[in-house]
């Protein structure tokens, strides 16, 4: 197929591309067409909306059971029980759902094995091209004839029809790893020719697990992720900020992160414990301390709300500016807004610390240089949820060598860890700082950068000015 010299798609399946690819300067550098099912892009931005997805009754399963097996077969290759800690067991209560889990089960463990991995692999794709939304992404590619195509996640399953429609008319595709911890989950539900990866590190794990792709289609450009950051245009004053949230602008402020329910769920017993630290630490005099509570964006539940308003004189809600579409209930259904990238800048710019379980948000406060706090007990006595599988995670592995977090073993902890963070030392900053370093391939800045001229450099096209 006959491409045109200089037009590239974005294939944008969710929300998080949105912050990371449009509400940062990624489209200035060059044109592009932005590929999607979403309706929040500006006018401006040239777009061609994706057919409505609808898959075969088939892709589902096998894609899930290819993530299963694709973990059984590093437990088996490397011998580490962690990535078993992977494996989230099915909740559903139908028979439709036990049947289903059953059926992935099944699947994952006949093709636990490196080499019938791609047996599973080829039923998945096999499986994506019988259905009509295949064909529909197809013809427009065949209609356009880009030279091409971009994807900002690889693990959405509906990316994956039109990468496959790409790829069998001959267009170039890339997909961009969206998340720091996403090698070591088996989760490459998107084919691509080209990957495109945060650091050096990644790389390695990239090549690990992948070792029979080619090193030089595995492209090392860091993230937009923490652009935002560095564009002080975003920065509000101390003084605005907290008036808006009700803050003491003279008094330190904690950040709690929320995480979603499936990866923390006694986060309001971890609230509740800091209030009840902040309490005792404001009571005792050597200075003023806040809470300002940031809940997980896809967290819509109502279990916070006891706690919100028992500890209303400590906590103050700063809430994600997410939509949520109607008739959406999926949790990638949900997409940000340029407000909130603004919001979290300043959060992050105004708060001295943040704490939560296990999340990203210590990499954005290491951009700001700033260290976090990791909870590592269980609020709760012999519950089935263990934090300490949390930590067993190997994207963990990736601090080794460092001291870049500060640990609370006990709720008794709380308030000694949260004064010696916001002090903080100078060499936890330091390693804070390079635990990011290791992370995500510096200048933050230059990532959109990296990525399209690694792109006009797979396609051979010269940059529009």
């Amino acid at each position: 197929m006959a491409t045109s010299s200089n037009k590239v798609f974005i294939l944008l399946p969710d929300g998080i591309g949105l912050r990371n690819f449009i509400y940062t300067d990624f489209l200035t550098y060059n044109k592009a067409v932005v590929w999607t099912p979403l309706d929040y892009l500006d006018a401006s931005i040239e777009q061609l909306r994706l057919p409505d997805y609808r898959s075969h009754k088939m892709t589902d399963i096998y894609k899930t059971a290819l993530v299963k097996a694709q973990l059984f077969a590093h437990y088996k290759a490397f011998g580490d029980p962690a990535y078993l800690d992977y494996i989230s067991l099915s909740k559903s209560k139908t028979l439709k759902g036990k049947l289903k889990a059953t059926l992935i089960d099944w699947f994952a463990k006949k093709y636990a094995d490196t080499k019938r991995l791609e047996q599973l692999q080829e039923k998945y794709i096999k499986s994506i091209k019988k259905s009509d939304y295949y064909l529909q992404c197809r013809a427009q590619l065949e209609g356009e004839q880009p030279s091409f195509v971009f994807c900002t996640n690889q693990r959405m399953i509906t990316a994956a029809a039109p990468m496959l429609a790409a790829q069998e008319l001959g267009i170039p595709t890339g997909t961009f790893i969206f998340s720091w911890d996403n090698m070591p989950k088996g989760n490459l539900s998107v084919p691509a020719d080209h990957y495109f990866v945060w650091s050096e590190y990644m790389k390695k794990e990239f090549h690990k697990y992948y070792p029979d792709i080619d090193r030089d289609r595995v492209h090392v450009v860091g993230t937009p992720q923490f652009i935002p950051y560095t564009n002080e245009r975003l920065y509000e004053s101390r003084e605005d900020f907290c008036a808006h949230y009700n803050l003491n602008p003279s008094a330190k402020i904690i950040c709690f992160s929320g995480d979603d329910v499936t990866t923390s769920p006694h986060d309001p017993l971890y609230l509740r414990d800091t209030a009840e630290a902040v309490r005792r630490m404001n009571e005792l005099g050597g200075g003023k301390y806040q809470i300002l509570f940031r809940r997980c964006p896809v967290d819509v539940s109502e279990r916070y709300n006891g706690i919100l308003e028992k500890y209303d004189d400590v906590i103050f809600s700063a809430p994600p500016l997410w939509k949520k579409p109607k008739g959406s209930e999926a949790w990638h259904g949900i997409v940000p807004t340029p407000e909130d990238i603004k919001l979290l800048v300043n959060t992050v710019l105004h708060c001295d610390t943040a704490v939560n379980v296990g999340s990203t948000i210590a990499h954005d406060f290491a951009c700001m240089g700033k260290t976090s706090c990791y909870f590592k007990y269980n609020p709760v006595d012999k519950g089935a949820w263990d934090i300490h599988k949390i930590y067993r995670y190997i994207h963990f592995r990736s601090m080794q060598g460092l001291d870049p977090i500060y640990w609370i073993e006990s709720s008794e902890d709380i308030d000694k860890m949260i004064i010696a963070a916001t002090k903080d030392s100078e060499k936890k900053i330091l390693d804070a700082k390079q635990w990011l370093r290791t992370i995500v391939t510096h200048p933050l800045s230059d990532a959109n950068g990296r990525i399209w001229k690694t792109i006009n450099n797979i396609t051979k096209v010269k940059p529009c000015t």
